[in-house]
């Protein structure tokens, strides 16, 4: 994770060495933030992995020999993962070229901290702001250091939580003015961003948090079990529903893609109901023979996926046996789709319980009698409890099985 700190006085440079020293302090002993969270994700470039990078930056001619001569806008255009021209002028002119250029410069940042006023920060980032899910952390320090403020992303990018943690290593007093932390409300933003869901539309998640703030009671329909889930709401704040009630949600929890399958069975279609949260739960296992091709597997997986009724944003990662880990096809697909893949022992798979299709050819070869079955089974099994979607299912070259943890 990086966090780029930039200061605009002598004072408040010194402040950022101190922050940046009992930071990293903090994470030595044990007592950085993902420690003291355990499921906090690094905003919105991905999972937090403990290491922490801070890059510390200076304008002020109080400092002449360290002060940064670049433009301010090109520094904080860097650090939103933005090209800028010569000029100064953003390469991105809309969402579109802002994703295709997305950290072309190294340098961005999950968190950036202002020492300084707010408004200086407030028209640093206004020409880079593209929408909360994209968006990083940015926080506003007084140069004093009385005050740490979430400026932007407080919940999605973490903001809140950093200046909550940033307050309590620099001893000053946290701004957070996100209405549900002022009201302890439940959060759907900070529910899904701490359980890997992915919020479909954002319109939908104003409409329950206002919901949340009038005091009534969510409905609330979910495809996996509520118990193991943090943040979640309480009985007081939300009523569960089953799938025949799914019309009343405010909020469908769910792998599946844009249609649900009743019980009864009845078939409804996801944008005419309540907030739908993607639950990144799912686990694709693989089986291939020796130098498949990335086309066989990507036919595969859009067709295994498709014909299922799994969404592809659901899937928390690619699985196998771990004399496929360097299996070029798989690899490349894996790399284009931004899916992590992940292998496993023979013992591990093995230790899986479950009726799985077995292999004689497979056993002699692996080590394990299935491999897709027993690798999708066996992560799931480590992320919650284990239920196989799809059994094994053969296309040419590929083999594929679905699980989610329940």
């Amino acid at each position: 994770m990086k966090v780029q700190v930039i200061a605009f006085t002598e004072k408040g440079y010194r402040l950022s060495e101190e922050l940046k020293s009992r930071w990293l302090y903090a994470e030595k002993e044990g007592q950085g933030l993902f420690k003291r969270s355990g499921r906090w994700n690094a905003g919105n470039d991905g999972a937090y992995d403990g290491k922490t990078e801070i890059c510390l930056h200076a304008k002020t001619k109080a400092l002449p020999d360290i002060s940064d001569q670049r433009e301010l806008g090109s520094m904080v255009a860097s650090w939103f993962g933005v090209s800028v021209t010569d000029s100064g002028e953003s390469v991105c002119n809309d969402e579109n070229d802002r994703d295709k250029s997305k950290d072309q410069t190294g340098d961005k940042a999950s968190v950036i901290i202002f020492i300084g006023s707010t408004g200086i920060a407030v028209r640093a980032i206004a020409p880079f702001l593209i929408h909360k899910s994209e968006d990083p952390a940015v926080l506003v320090i007084d140069e004093a250091g009385h005050f740490v403020i979430s400026l932007l992303s407080g919940h999605i990018g973490g903001a809140n939580e950093f200046t909550a943690f940033i307050s309590e290593l620099i001893k000053a007093q946290p701004v957070i003015t996100t209405a549900s932390d002022i009201e302890g409300a439940f959060s759907v933003d900070v529910f899904a961003k701490e359980n890997g869901f992915i919020i479909s539309d954002f319109g939908k998640a104003k409409e329950v948090a206002a919901k949340v703030l009038r005091g009534e009671k969510l409905r609330i329909y979910s495809d996996i079990g509520m118990e193991n889930l943090v943040k979640r709401p309480g009985i007081v704040e939300a009523e569960m529903l089953s799938s025949k009630e799914i019309d009343r949600a405010d909020i469908v929890i769910s792998y599946r893609t844009k249609y649900l399958q009743y019980e009864e069975p009845v078939i409804r279609p996801f944008d005419a109901i309540g907030l739908r949260l993607a639950a990144k739960r799912v686990y694709v296992g693989i089986g291939a023979r020796k130098g498949v091709s990335e086309e066989d597997v990507m036919k595969a997986y859009d067709n295994c996926l498709k014909s299922s009724g799994i969404d592809s944003s659901s899937v928390a990662a690619l699985v196998s046996i771990d004399i496929k880990k360097n299996e070029q096809g798989i690899l490349t697909f894996s790399y284009k789709r931004e899916i992590p893949f992940i292998t496993y022992t023979p013992e591990e798979l093995s230790s899986v319980i479950g009726d799985f299709a077995a292999s004689a050819f497979v056993q002699s070869v692996t080590g394990v009698s299935n491999v897709c079955e027993r690798a999708a089974a066996y992560a799931a099994s480590r992320n919650g409890r284990e239920k196989v979607l799809v059994h094994k299912q053969i296309y040419g070259n590929v083999t594929l099985a679905v699980a989610v943890a329940m």
